[in-house]
């Protein structure tokens, strides 16, 4: 074997160019699977970093009345799962909640959330140093580790300080230990429970819980089902309707993304395939060159299978090598993935080729070793009589031509299925960034803001920042027009309530209407071009409430001097809105109530936008007037004549003359589609690479056969060209009889495709699996290259001197 293994390796040496164009082409397909598979491994197969995570599942809604699959559940929901269930150990709580933190260093927007205190415990997962929460503790954090490396330069000592969150002081109890990033908030607080039990109506929580050992996700289906029937007769206004999804932990987190992780596997998996083609049929064509130096070795009384063995070893060295190549640029593409900005994959950053991946590099490379020499090797370890001869030349006969053309099929096959799947993606990727969103999306900058309840917890206090601030951004030299809105489009978040059309008759519990509800100034609409369809915009004329008009509390009468509005509410409505609930009618001076709000007059419809994403449709939403319903949270956007990134130093400036302990970030309206869009556009460019480089490996293959079989005619294209055929003639020979093989791979890579890319019809957009024009266009494009790879060894063949190949017989 180590006489085999030095014999090969001095073999590589004397033939460099095949060396190193077997070895690009095997470490692209080698590297590239050994990186995806480790990714996929990462998000799909290790462990979640939390106690028994197999026995943990998420909990959510599922209403009829709501386009939203999962959404989040109430307090009494909660309360009456932690009581009734038989199938949980334990059941958690969370909340979202964006907060700034002040008083040490810059202002930061930051991400936290709120849990119940067994939410930690139910997870398995402990601070490194410090403790957990308590019941009914307030005013406490717990820091993530980068917040605490970040914020405390990893101080032991943040244990027993302070920090200030939305201008209340917490104190620090406990550093979470290193968890993956995205799974980890900034930091933890403590949740109200309790409070949240009384909010009737709210529907706001996430839950988590723990399966008993015995129980399996079907009992716990059932059981919650069964209570969820007993809360709709118990509050049949609340819960008529409402079902219960029970999902794995790890589903929830990446379920998503498990159909393109299978389409990844499969398109690296081509792009492999189509290597060990393309280097076996490298491999047969320097198998036909060795023919004396195998019937040598067989004459000295080597069998077959010692050959066998030889051959078998020197593509093993062969693929050992391209493996050590490809193990590096698996390294770089690990490292690189979880840095794009479009990709947003839980635990995708946890991904470490260690010693797992270089296990995973070796086996790819071994199966891939045997996969491309065992024919080679089996075909050029037939030793035939007169093969000693010294005048013996290098033939070919009909059943390797047969084996050659079959791997050449096989190559442009796989590279059709892997290019119509790429251009699937590409043309759904085109056609998603087409869409017009139904807003302006170029020259506007957008600045979310957050104030601190403290500070502003009156109505008046925030409608007042908020004029104060846009008037004077509105003001700057270039501005056009100025607003804000609590719900930015696109920006992934939404406030579903029902409603009641007044003058109807109440419907049955359970199908009362649901939309998006969103709180806008005046000249929102107008700083992003969104279209008036009839009635009226808000105007600052519209009342001015001094508490919010929505209530989720009843029984809390208005404050003493507001137990009636000031005037009328309004709202105006989108187009889908007007049209599914005020079906042939004009919705304008209809009135609507909202939870326990004063009845709300429609004044306006406005033109429909893609709030939650441009492949989704436009969901029915009604706006409020943030002069009656002003909130802290809101992203403003600002409509300027002169390019943003000049703007933007004065929007700051602006903002923090109002208060200088404000988080600010800015971005553009093309920064937040480009983010919308990211996981589409990743998609589409991961498959083009893939569809690229297995193009280019059909086109060395093809030229590379095309090459061999011209250069083995050379002799029989001069006596041709003696007998007096032309070039034309000679030119569409070779051509021809290169094609053939291509036209069958091209017809077997059509059916495949057409089997294939139906998985792909929930990542592809306003394009089907079976698109025409997409098979049409591809298949055109290979066509060409085909036959252009055949083309310029075909034409070089045809510069045979007849004179030299008739002396030569």
């Amino acid at each position: 074997m180590l006489h085999d293994l030095r014999h090969g390796v001095r073999g590589l040496l004397k033939a460099p160019g095949f060396a190193a164009v077997s070895i690009l082409t095997l470490a692209l397909g080698i590297g590239a699977n050994t990186a995806v598979l480790t990714l996929a491994r990462a998000v799909f197969v290790n462990p979640l970093p939390f106690n028994d995570p197999d026995r943990l599942v998420a909990i959510s809604e599922r209403r009829p009345s709501s386009r939203t699959a999962n959404i989040p559940i109430s307090g009494r929901e909660f309360a009456a799962w932690r009581e009734q269930n038989r199938v949980f150990d334990d059941i958690a709580l969370s909340h979202p909640s964006g907060l700034n933190l002040t008083g040490r260093g810059e202002p930061e927007a930051i991400h936290a959330i709120e849990v119940s205190a067994n939410y930690l415990p139910m997870l398995g997962v402990s601070p490194a140093f410090g403790r957990g929460f308590a019941d009914g503790e307030t005013r406490v954090a717990i820091l993530s580790d980068p917040l605490w490396r970040r914020r405390f330069a990893a101080d032991a000592g943040a244990i027993g300080r302070t920090i200030t969150l939305n201008d209340q002081s917490y104190t620090v109890i406990g550093v979470l230990r290193p968890l993956p990033k995205s799974l980890t908030p900034d930091l933890i607080l403590p949740l109200d429970v309790a409070e949240q039990i009384r909010a009737v109506g709210r529907h706001n929580l996430s839950a988590f819980a723990r399966l008993r050992p015995d129980a399996t996700l079907d009992d716990a289906r059932a059981d919650l089902s069964a209570i969820a029937d007993r809360l709709a007769i118990q509050m049949p206004r609340d819960n008529t309707g409402h079902g219960v999804a029970v999902t794995p932990l790890r589903d929830e987190l990446v379920g998503e993304f498990r159909r393109a992780s299978w389409l990844m596997v499969v398109a690296v998996g081509f792009v492999l395939l189509i290597g060990c083609a393309n280097v076996a049929n490298l491999l047969l064509a320097r198998g036909a060159n060795r023919q004396r130096e195998i019937a040598i070795r067989a004459a000295l009384g080597a069998g077959r299978a010692r050959v066998i063995q030889q051959l078998i070893v020197e593509s093993l060295v062969l693929a050992m090598l391209s493996g050590a190549a490809g193990l590096l640029m698996s390294a770089w593409i690990i490292d690189l993935i979880p840095k794009l900005s479009a990709v947003n994959i839980p635990l995708l950053e946890t991904a470490r080729l260690g010693w797992s991946g270089l296990l995973l590099a070796v086996a790819i490379s071994l199966i891939t070793g045997v996969a491309a020499g065992i024919v080679p090797a089996l075909r050029s370890s037939y030793v035939r009589p007169g093969w000693l001869r010294e005048s013996h030349q290098v033939s070919d006969d009909r059943h390797g031509r047969m084996l050659r053309d079959a791997l050449v099929a096989a190559e442009v096959g796989l590279t059709l299925v892997l290019l119509i799947g790429s251009g699937l993606m590409i043309t759904s990727f085109a056609r998603l960034v087409a869409v017009d969103p139904g807003f302006r999306t170029s020259d506007v900058l957008v600045v979310p803001l957050d104030l601190p309840a403290t500070r502003y917890a009156e109505a008046y206090q925030r409608r007042d920042f908020f004029d104060r601030v846009i008037g004077s951004i509105e003001a700057l030299p270039g501005v056009q027009s100025a607003g804000a809105i609590s719900h930015l489009p696109l920006g992934g978040a939404d406030n579903w309530m029902p409603f009641r059309v007044v003058g109807r008759p109440d419907p049955a519990p359970g199908q009362e209407p649901y939309a998006p509800f969103r709180v806008a100034t005046p000249h929102y609409f107008t700083a992003l071009a969104i279209p008036l369809r009839g009635g009226r915009l808000f105007t600052d004329g519209d009342a001015r409430q001094s508490v919010p008009l929505i209530r989720w509390f009843p029984q809390q009468p208005y404050p003493a001097g507001y137990d009636k509005p000031q005037a009328a509410p309004v709202a105006i409505v989108s187009e889908t809105a007007a049209k599914q609930f005020w079906p042939g009618s004009n919705p304008i001076g209809q009135r609507i109530r909202v939870m326990f709000s004063p009845d709300v007059t429609i004044v306006g419809i406005a033109g429909d936008v893609h709030h939650n994403g441009l492949d989704l449709p436009s969901y029915p939403h009604i706006y409020l007037p943030h002069n009656q319903e002003p909130l802290s949270s809101v992203s403003m956007v600002v409509h300027a004549t002169v390019p943003p990134s000049q703007l933007a130093p004065a929007v700051r400036e602006r903002i923090r003359a109002a208060d200088h302990e404000l988080p600010i970030a800015v971005k553009t309206m093309a920064d937040v589609i480009s983010t919308s869009v990211g996981r589409a556009r990743l998609y589409a460019a991961i498959t083009a690479v893939f569809g690229a480089v297995a193009l280019l490996l059909a086109v060395v293959g093809i030229f590379g056969v095309v090459s061999y079989v011209a250069a083995q005619r050379t002799r029989e294209i001069g006596v041709r060209m003696a007998l007096g055929a032309q070039r034309r003639e000679i030119l569409t020979l070779v051509v021809g009889q290169g094609m053939r093989p291509i036209a069958v791979g091209i017809g077997l890579g059509v059916l495949t495709a057409i089997s294939v890319t139906r998985f792909m019809g929930k990542l592809l957009f306003q394009v089907t699996p079976l698109d025409p024009m997409t098979f049409a266009v591809v298949t055109a494009l290979l066509v060409v290259v085909a036959i252009l790879a055949c083309w310029i060894p075909a034409r070089r063949a045809t510069h045979v001197d007849p004179l030299t190949s008739l002396r030569a017989e």
